[in-house]
């Protein structure tokens, strides 16, 4: 269908911009193609946003609920001062493809609860969110082109709020971009279907694994995750 064709053609821009930025993601993600072939599906998308103003959760939310997917859990991360919700895809029997064309990700939408940050780093968001105009309102548009809603900022600001929250600072940054994406290692069709032994694929092949947070590791179901 038409309306399924868009929406990919969505997803696979905002991959874009995330592979664009992050080129060790888009080197494993070639040599597991070269091993494993054409057998590549996401598990789960995840993006952030701050939660003020109506830039939070919900400026993105609507989008993907427009085309099917259905709001799940709420999670809550006190130490991080996060909120987050993850919303499932509609129907993924019957795929045959791979990549953004084959079983829809899972969607996970985190917003940072600035109100219960330091006042000089709510200051600095908000400044940055008035300069935004009505830039929620087009928070997809932001993340497929890999463009902030609000000014270029300072790098004085990113350090200030990156000392308190590497989210806000990374969010100041990147706005509403691709944080990260996850493959499900149990859909490949090689050896290299179960995590530990895609670990060790990937370490082979000259990468070094990072264990807080990680490059790579599973998540519920087998999976691997890259930043």
């Amino acid at each position: 269908q038409g309306s399924d064709l868009f929406f990919r053609s969505v997803l696979s821009n905002m991959q874009k911009v995330y592979l664009s930025r992050n080129p060790t993601a888009e080197k494993i993600l070639d040599f597991v193609h070269s091993y494993d072939g054409d057998h590549i599906c996401f598990d789960h998308f995840a993006f952030r946003t701050f939660g003020v103003d109506g830039y939070g959760i919900d400026s993105l939310a609507e989008f993907f609920t427009d085309f099917g997917y259905e709001s799940r859990e709420e999670l809550r991360f006190p130490a991080k001062k996060l909120r987050a919700l993850w919303f499932s895809p509609p129907n993924n029997d019957g795929y045959t493809r791979a990549g953004i064309y084959g079983p829809l990700p899972r969607i996970f939408i985190s917003e940072l609860l600035v109100d219960e940050l330091s006042a000089p780093s709510q200051e600095i968001i908000r400044k940055y969110i008035k300069t935004s105009a009505n830039g929620n309102k087009y928070a997809v548009l932001a993340s497929t082109f890999g463009e902030l809603t609000w000014e270029k900022p300072t790098y004085s600001d990113f350090q200030v709020l990156s000392r308190e929250s590497e989210y806000a600072g990374w969010t100041l940054v990147n706005g509403y971009a691709l944080n990260h994406a996850t493959v499900s290692t149990h859909r490949l069709e090689s050896d290299i279907r179960s995590i530990s032994k895609f670990n060790k694929f990937v370490e082979d092949n000259g990468f070094k694994l990072n264990t807080e947070g990680g490059i790579l590791k599973g998540q519920g179901t087998p999976q691997a995750r890259w930043f």
